[in-house]
């Protein structure tokens, strides 16, 4: 079972930071209003912008986000120089932007106030899914219960190592099974008969998963992972695409079920996302209930 990645809220947050972005403003009370004093909010402040304060946390947010879109960590902000540079030449420069775009009304320009009310149903939501699921857990009984309905799940991929000869026709397969029933050895009998590119190795394929030469060996696929072909056992003549074949399983390895310490962690964020989703669906099955919703089918493209 895939584990989820990404945390309630997440996406919100990304778009949020993107519009604001665009938008020049950071504090939403102010959005859509003239900018009024304000008291000093939570946090340490370290810089007043007329009346608008940027406190240490924000900055700290800030180049914590900034630092997590630069892949190259030579380019990420790591001392003290860098971080008043980014605060003069990004949020200052920002905030007074944002002043002067208010002044200029940009605020009323109907498509900035559109990106507005994104902002606020984004942070709004996102917050309001945070407070319902943010605190959910999940129990030893759910992970245990999980593993066992879903063990399959986390098989461990089967390899066999496999040695083959591949002849031209019937008769040429029976007398090399006899050869071998004989005692001959496979690797010697692969060298000198196999029409097969592995015959220089004693027709060995190495270790091999299903599927992995592809579906024109599905019949090779089906007798080479047989449950009824132990390692060391040498199998009947089958034909695969006009090639008539013996194989012998080396090796098997892998093809056990992980135990569940090893998955723990992984059931435990899977079942938690699952939890979440599901009390995130009944609260929109009983808010579709209490609001009009209208999907004009014919205008969707």
């Amino acid at each position: 079972m895939p584990t989820p990645k990404i945390k309630i809220g997440t996406l919100f947050i990304c778009t949020i930071l993107l519009i604001v972005s665009c938008v020049g403003c950071n504090k939403l009370e102010n959005l859509g209003s003239k900018i009024k004093p304000a008291q000093p909010p939570q946090g340490t402040v370290i810089v007043k912008v007329d009346n608008l304060f940027i406190t240490q946390e924000q900055l700290d947010q800030e180049i914590q986000n900034y630092n997590q879109l630069m892949d190259n960590p030579a380019a990420q902000i790591t001392n003290r120089d860098q971080k008043l540079s980014y605060l003069n030449d990004e949020l200052i420069r920002r905030y007074l932007f944002y002043i002067d775009a208010k002044a200029r009304g940009y605020d009323q320009r109907p498509k900035i106030q559109e990106m507005i009310k994104n902002v606020e149903i984004n942070v709004l939501a996102g917050q309001y899914m945070q407070d319902e699921v943010g605190n959910m857990t999940v129990t030893s009984s759910e992970v245990e219960d999980f593993y066992k309905l879903y063990k399959d799940q986390y098989q461990q991929a089967e390899e066999r190592r496999v040695r083959e000869i591949a002849v031209g026709s019937e008769q040429e397969a029976k007398d090399v099974l006899v050869a071998l029933l004989k005692g001959a050895d496979f690797a010697a009998t692969a060298t000198q008969y196999s029409k097969a590119d592995s015959a220089a190795k004693g027709g060995d394929l190495g270790f091999i998963k299903k599927g992995d030469r592809g579906p024109d060996f599905a019949a090779f696929d089906e007798v080479a992972f047989s449950r009824s072909l132990s390692a060391g056992q040498i199998s009947n003549i089958f034909k695969g695409k006009g090639t008539y074949y013996i194989i012998k399983v080396e090796t098997i390895r892998g093809g056990q079920v992980k135990p569940l310490s090893e998955v723990w962690d992984d059931i435990n964020k899977t079942v938690l996302f699952l939890k979440q989703q599901q009390k995130l669906q009944e609260i929109t099955t009983n808010l579709l209930k209490k609001n009009k919703v209208t999907i004009y089918d014919d205008k969707i493209k």
